[in-house]
């Protein structure tokens, strides 16, 4: 996009998760760019003005055998089970996840503009603490439950000279799971 033209982007994103990782790595950070969540109780875009903050919690679930991997599972807007990944996954790779600190994870969590800017902050601070705690690895294996605002950040949020591809995954029980989506990166 030309930077130089573009002055302001408003995002009001419908999109299968992993696309909307994908279109978040594409947006510059150059442009300013205000991302919207169409609220399941009132349908609408507009940002909640009342209310408690969401605070997020980032975990180590399980240490990898080696340089096997690592993957980050997203549980915010539904739990991701460990057994749910992909066989090899479970037992080999460091495992992640970042949650929400109080309550279950659920689909409407995402209520407050600042929901999404603390999101922001708490996925940038996994990232560098699975880079200084697994090294340069090559892929993070993102396993999003996450509203589209979030995914769209999970792209925005990458540094491409510094971070890891993301290996991004789509939940499908039709396909059996967990299946490889897309990389970005």
């Amino acid at each position: 996009m030309d930077v130089h033209e573009t002055r302001h982007i408003s995002l009001f994103a419908l999109a299968p998760i992993p696309l909307l990782v994908f279109l978040g790595s594409q947006l510059s950070n150059k442009v300013p760019v205000e991302v919207f969540q169409r609220h399941r109780d009132t349908e609408d875009w507009v940002w909640k003005t009342s209310g408690s903050p969401v605070e997020y919690r980032f975990e180590k679930l399980h240490e990898g055998t080696g340089a096997a991997g690592v993957a980050l599972l997203l549980s915010l807007s539904g739990k991701i089970r460990v057994e749910t990944l992909p066989s090899n996954m479970a037992a080999q790779f460091t495992i992640y996840e970042m949650t929400l600190a109080s309550g279950a994870p659920n689909p409407s969590y995402l209520r407050l503009k600042d929901d999404l800017t603390r999101f922001k902050n708490a996925y940038q601070a996994a990232l560098r603490t699975i880079a200084r705690e697994c090294g340069q690895t090559e892929a993070i294996h993102l396993f999003p439950a996450v509203p589209a605002p979030v995914a769209v950040f999970c792209g925005r949020e990458i540094l491409p000279k510094v971070d890891p591809k993301l290996l991004v995954y789509d939940y499908d029980k039709r396909l059996g799971g967990f299946t490889l989506a897309i990389e970005v990166n």
